[in-house]
């Protein structure tokens, strides 16, 4: 039940944007940190202690993952500082991007695939994120 209130939340999100929101899917940042599965078979990205990805602000990410299905859930953590402590977000901060506008017929491309997902920062903050893909 979770994880589809967290989908629901994640789509109403992503289609109510205003300016700059009407362009989420343009210039979309391809993340290098790879991430790698943790015990639990989630694919995990950025470290509890450093190795974060920079979360720029009104920036969209495509984040590649490992788990050779499309992902159920996407966890986004935030911190100011490479190393400082993690809050789990919602909101504009990091926005779920499951379509694009301008695909198909059916309402957009489909971004969340078998192999990446897409994350935007929608607010004005740099942040540095911990994602958990699963």
């Amino acid at each position: 039940m979770r994880r589809a209130l967290t989908l629901f939340a994640a789509i109403t999100l992503a289609s109510c944007g205003t300016p700059p929101e009407q362009n989420a899917c343009a210039n979309i940042v391809a993340v290098t940190n790879a991430g790698m599965r943790d015990a639990s078979g989630r694919w995990v990205v950025g470290g509890l202690n450093g190795d974060r990805v920079r979360f720029a602000p009104f920036t969209t990410y495509r984040i590649p993952h490992g788990l050779g299905r499309v992902p159920t859930d996407v966890q986004c953590y935030l911190s100011f500082s490479v190393d400082g402590a993690l809050a789990q977000q919602i909101g504009s901060a990091c926005l779920l991007i499951p379509r694009c506008a301008g695909g198909a017929a059916d309402g957009g491309d489909v971004v969340w695939t078998d192999s990446e997902v897409i994350v935007r920062n929608s607010g004005s903050q740099d942040f540095w994120a911990r994602f958990i893909i699963q």
